[in-house]
């Protein structure tokens, strides 16, 4: 029962952190895709998030960049991380399906 436990916290720890690393990379290749200024749409998103929690004082264009990054780095590893479950969940129904 303890082996379960380390083996399924350990596979979940190699999930978040190939989820967190795959969107990092894949958040350079959108950056680098976009040359260009930050889409308006972003922009206002963020502004409406930075007013939502009170925090104008994050509205400067230096912050922006960066917290478009943050943005697009979050949306990236949770892409990646439902299909990683997408995956697994295949994976577990073709074994399953293969073992009966």
């Amino acid at each position: 029962m303890k082996q379960n436990l380390l083996t399924k916290l350990l596979q979940y720890v190699v999930w978040i952190a190939i989820s967190i690393i795959g969107g990092w990379q894949l958040t350079y290749h959108i950056d680098d895709l976009s040359p260009g200024n930050m889409p308006y749409s972003v922009d206002m998103f963020i502004r409406f998030c930075v007013e939502v929690v009170g925090r104008n004082d994050l509205a400067n264009p230096d912050d922006m960049e960066v917290l478009g990054l943050l943005l697009y780095w979050a949306i990236a590893a949770l892409l990646i991380g439902a299909l990683l479950f997408l995956c697994y969940i295949a994976a577990h129904a073709l074994f399953r399906r293969r073992r009966s």
